[in-house]
């Protein structure tokens, strides 16, 4: 009996060297630092999620962390084996749709809808929504996310564009110039009065082959004015 409780005492001895042992074995393991090819593991210990990227700086590693909800940095301090920072990137979630965008917009202001846009790139990402009334043209941006309307601005009218003016051809300013004097044309030079380009056209006319009639043509409108000369 007694050599029986003196085995047993020495089985539980060993049990517990073993226990202590492994004990010593783990609490060393965990004061020495991360090695760089722990992080992802020590990480996805803590994390789910795919790990995009992992930098080091020092003593610190940044990792990059992307899951449904967003993509996040998290920052790793090797000696400590501790996370010293997460920094969320760019956050998920659900949004509402274009339809649902363009009836928040509609019942802010009441028009019909002419156009609708969905800026992801802007923060936080918006839909602008273009109302036009009865008077005017209202934007309405709303929140992707929460549908909340952030602002809404007049859209200001395009100005119209000035009609591009064309310069009539020598032949038009011939024609234009023999049509308000008739005679022989002398010499045709292409001038500017005012900033407006204007074609002189100097005339012989037939009933004195000594006087000169000298025909200014604008080279927009092909109008003529005439002068005599002495």
């Amino acid at each position: 009996m007694k050599r029986n409780v003196l085995i047993i005492l020495g089985v539980a001895l060993f049990v517990v060297g073993i226990i202590i042992s492994a004990q010593h074995i783990l609490a060393s393991q965990n004061d020495r630092p991360l090695a760089e090819d722990e992080i992802k593991e020590f990480i996805a210990s803590k994390y789910s999620g795919e790990i995009k990227e992992i930098t080091r700086h020092g003593d610190l590693f940044e990792a990059i962390l992307e899951r449904e909800t967003g993509i996040y940095k998290i920052v790793i301090n090797a000696d400590e084996r501790s996370i010293e920072g997460l920094e969320i990137l760019e956050a998920r979630g659900k949004q509402i749709d274009e339809e649902k965008a363009k009836e928040i917009a509609l019942n802010d202001v009441e028009g019909e809808v002419e156009d609708a846009q969905f800026i992801k790139n802007e923060n936080p990402p918006v839909y602008k929504i273009k109302v036009k009334t009865d008077t005017e043209v209202i934007v309405v941006t709303v929140h992707a996310k929460s549908g909340e309307i952030i602002n809404r601005t007049e859209e200001k009218p395009e100005e119209p564009k000035e009609q591009e003016k064309t310069l009539i051809s020598e032949k038009e300013a011939k024609q234009k110039a023999l049509s308000a004097v008739s005679g022989e044309i002398d010499d045709l030079e292409l001038i500017t009065i005012n900033g407006i380009p204007t074609y002189e056209i100097e005339i012989e006319i037939e009933i004195n082959d000594e006087e000169d009639v000298t025909v200014l043509v604008d080279g927009y409108t092909g109008e003529t004015t005439i002068t005599y000369e002495d």
